[in-house]
């Protein structure tokens, strides 16, 4: 099975985070999950205390529920896992739209172990540039990624060719036939619903939060020079931690790939983009900037944490002699 390397998502850049398009569209789709179900229109519904949006819709089902193809198409790309996304695949059809399946299992059968692998997750030989069928099986529900301390579901996303996530529940609706069913038979209950919620797309926290303009200084506008950094925006020597003309002007290359009004402050909008792109794993290779004293801090951690483990072997070992 291909994986993509780090690289390959720094190579889309962040054109490839979704933005939220205002037009309805309807696809022709199998419906993704082949099993009892679930789901309500939560497309665009606040996530992360309100710093982004939801770009896709929710489907409730228990784990191991097969998962298919929505559209005849080719296998975009397959994550094997990814810490917010887990295991995720991407179909794209003959048209350019890409259809995603965010968490899908990662557990043993019959259990919460985290231990299932690619097996548990995706459907055998699936590969990158291969080609699926409507209703082809591509894996099974699950609970990786960010959504492990949740219920058990898909998250299931439409983008169009240019890239902007669509509301996918018009679609979802004209396709469940048999599998629409009430919340009170499948017993989603407010208390279910609002663990969904609390998926966030993305890892726990944040790094940006506060409105950056010309003339800032601090921590976080220094985390905004290394995003720029890893973006090809600066260089490594405008790494200062104060927002002078040259950050600015690469917060404004930034904008205008990403088709937001370049005005080079880091608003709403910006600190959307950015939070999503670290979360979605498109920024995989930014790593926040450690001091040398929180470098050797780390270093310690775990060398403390590989001294456990030779110990607990020794232990062992003891414990067969």
């Amino acid at each position: 099975m291909i994986k993509h390397s780090h690289l390959f998502y720094i190579a889309l850049s962040l054109l490839y985070i979704p933005v939220l398009a205002n037009a309805q569209v309807v696809r022709s789709i199998e419906f993704p999950v082949n099993g009892p179900n679930n789901f309500f229109s939560d497309f665009g519904a606040p996530r992360g205390g309100g710093t982004r949006k939801h770009l896709g819709n929710d489907i409730i089902a228990a784990k191991m529920t097969p998962v298919v193809s929505a559209v005849n198409g080719t296998v975009n790309y397959v994550i094997s896992p990814e810490a917010a996304w887990g295991y995720e695949i991407s179909i794209i059809d003959a048209e350019g739209y890409q259809y995603l399946y965010f968490h899908l299992n990662n557990d043993t059968p019959s259990t919460d172990d985290g231990k299932g692998g690619e097996a548990n997750a995706y459907a055998p030989g699936l590969d990158r540039g291969q080609s699926v069928t409507k209703g082809q099986l591509l894996g099974w529900v699950g609970d990786s990624g960010n959504a492990e301390n949740t219920v058990s579901h898909l998250h299931f996303e439409i983008h169009d060719p240019a890239r902007q996530a669509i509301d996918p529940y018009s679609s979802l609706i004209t396709s469940t036939g048999d599998y629409r069913s009430s919340n009170a038979k499948l017993g989603i209950t407010p208390d279910i619903r609002l663990q969904l919620e609390k998926v966030v797309d993305g890892r726990p926290n944040d790094i940006f939060k506060t409105i950056l303009e010309q003339g800032a200084g601090g921590e976080e506008v220094r985390q905004l020079q290394i995003v720029l950094k890893v973006l090809g925006l600066i260089e490594k020597e405008n790494i200062t931690g104060y927002f002078g003309p040259i950050t600015r002007e690469a917060v404004i290359a930034f904008q205008k790939r990403q088709m937001i009004d370049p005005v080079g402050t880091v608003g709403p909008v910006t600190r959307e983009a950015l939070n999503r792109g670290i979360a979605s794993g498109v920024l995989l290779e930014y790593k926040p900037f450690y001091s040398e004293r929180e470098q050797r801090a780390i270093l310690i951690q775990k060398l403390l944490a590989q001294i456990k483990v030779l110990q607990d072997r020794l232990r062992a070992i003891q414990g067969i002699l």
